[in-house]
């Protein structure tokens, strides 16, 4: 392949790229919405039913940075 033609095939595999980065972006965004609401449905539960000793049933949070520092491009 000829230079002029390398660069046309690599700008079309830059955007096709980015375009699954932006859609994976906006998956990634869903999931971790989703996982708040079932944190939140898992603490309401716990308040509702009465305690048990040693185990609150209510997992740790992640430890993953907030979602504001992961949304660079957004």
């Amino acid at each position: 392949m000829e230079a002029p033609d390398l660069k046309l095939e690599f700008q079309k595999q830059l955007k096709d790229a980015e375009g699954k980065i932006t859609e994976a972006e906006k998956t990634l965004k869903s999931l971790n919405e989703y996982k708040i609401k079932l944190l939140g449905g898992l603490e309401t539960l716990e308040l509702l039913s009465p305690k048990s000793e040693g185990t609150d049933g209510v997992p740790e949070p992640s430890t993953a940075p907030p979602e504001s520092l992961t949304e660079e491009g957004t």
